[in-house]
Order: C-alpha cells, then structure tokens, then sequence
C-alpha cells in the first residue's frame, strides 16, 4: 500500500503538544492554489514559481508531477489528510521537470511543521531516518546528504538536471505530530552545511541553426546532336556492255566421204585393176 501505518515502531521523536505548534503560528500558512488529492492525501501549492501537474498512485507510493518555471523556485507543497486517515506516513515520489534556463546541480528536500520553520528534532515529523532501507534516492543525483545541518533534510548532488529534463526523487515521509498539516520544501540549486543557493550560469540559447542550403547544380545541357550527314551516293558507272566477237565464219570443211562409199571405191578400183592384169 503507498500509505503505511508505521504506529507499531519505536519512533525517534516525540511529538509535541498542539499548544505549542499553534503558539508558533502553526495556523499562519499561506493561501493554497491549485491541489491534488490521493488516498486521501491533499497536495497544493503554497509557494513558489511551479505548478502540480498530476499525480497517481502507484504500487507502493504516491507519486506527484510539477513544472517548476521560476524565477521563484523556493517551491512548498503543503500535505494534509493523513492524520484523518490514521496514518503516520507514506512513501514519497515528488517528479519535477526543469522549465527554468537553469541548470539544477543540488536539490534540497526539507520538511516543516511550521511553514518558513524549518522542521526540529522531536516535533514527530522527519523523513523516517530511523529505517535504514527507507533512505532518499534520486535517479539523478548520486549522493544524499541527510546529516550536516540541524533539520529535517535530504540534499542531493551529484548530477545536474538541464532545462527541460525531468528528475525523480523518492523517500519515506513519517508525521507523528497532533495537527494533519505539514509542508515540504523543495529548493533546486540549494546546498547544504551553510553554503545556501549556489548561481550556476544559465544555459546559453542555443544558435540558430541555420541550414545553408547547397548551391544547386548547374542545369545539365543536352547538347543537341549533330546532324547525320547522308553522303550523296557516288554514282557508279554502268558497267560497259561486254564486248561480244563476232564469230568466224566456219572455214570449208573437206567432205569425208562416207566410209561405205569408200570402201565401195576402193573396190572398184581394186576391181579395174584385177581385170587388167588378167587381161
């Protein structure tokens, strides 16, 4: 549950009387503004240049986000309603985002019964420095000083939160006391032991980005084609008739008496002869 009844431990402060928390002016606090209720629990604000953006609840806490603006940035959220529950603590995540030009490098958490009274020992309200695994932690930061000054305390540092991140821190908040109010004081860029707000230099803005544009390639020519010159065909020359001969009259041919005329001839003559000799 985030709200836990813690009434069964020994508790390390003694809560004080209401006589006297109305004698200090418990009842003098500032004018609320915007608020946000969970389990019962009211979260508002009461001083500072930020704003309470939402909240939830989550397995084991309640969880608040603010936007933190300045130039004011001693934030204070009141916190009523546990008392009515009967409750005496509950597990804190307080969410805040950097909308200032700032960088944070500390941060201190402070808790009082009193608003501007920073809170005693014995006065039932601490941030449960009696349990050892209930110690604040940050995603951001890296170290937790809960011991240098005389207060109900956690300073971080450590890290550094640059405009528009945001930072988480979580812990345990125990309240004994008779009255049902109490406040917790943020301070970004707030250190302990005596040294108070440390000025870091603002962020410079950054340059403006200015896009130089390439200069644009020369327009690619086409050349244009040459013309095809068709070369006027040669004339060729006809070719010369061919010279045909005359062909030669055939010279005369003897006439080759056929051989059976011929023969009959020779016969003949071989006949005349024979008569002659047997004449």
């Amino acid at each position: 549950m985030a709200l836990i009844d813690f009434s069964q431990f020994v508790r390390c402060k003694r809560a004080l009387p209401v006589a006297f928390l109305i004698a200090v002016g418990l009842w003098n606090t500032p004018a609320k503004a915007a608020s946000l209720s969970l389990e019962n629990l009211t979260f508002s604000e009461a001083a500072g240049d930020f704003t309470i953006t939402g909240g939830e609840r989550t397995s084991d806490a309640l969880r608040v986000f603010q936007d933190v603006t300045g130039p004011n940035i001693d934030l204070f959220i009141s916190v009523q309603g546990l008392l009515s529950a009967g409750l005496i603590g509950f597990r804190f995540e307080s969410v805040l985002t950097n909308r200032t030009n700032t960088p944070w490098v500390f941060f201190d958490h402070e808790l009082q019964e009193q608003f501007g009274v920073a809170s005693p020992e014995e006065d039932g309200l601490s941030f449960a420095q009696g349990f050892q695994s209930e110690r604040p932690v940050s995603n951001r930061f890296s170290n937790v000083d809960e011991v240098t000054d005389v207060r109900d305390f956690a300073n971080f540092s450590g890290g550094v939160v640059n405009p528009n991140e945001t930072v988480t821190f979580r812990y345990f908040i125990l309240d004994n006391a008779p009255n049902d109010l109490f406040f917790l004081r943020q301070r970004p860029n707030f250190a302990s032991g005596g040294v108070g707000l440390v000025n870091v230099p603002p962020t410079p803005p950054l340059a403006p980005v200015v896009v130089v544009a390439p200069p644009a390639p020369p327009p690619v020519v086409t050349p244009e084609p040459e013309p095809v010159v068709i070369p006027e065909p040669v004339p060729v020359p006809p070719e010369p008739e061919p010279v045909v001969a005359p062909i030669p009259e055939p010279e005369p041919v003897a006439t080759v008496p056929e051989p059976g005329l011929a023969i009959g001839l020779l016969g003949l003559m071989g006949l005349g002869l024979w008569r002659q000799r047997v004449r």
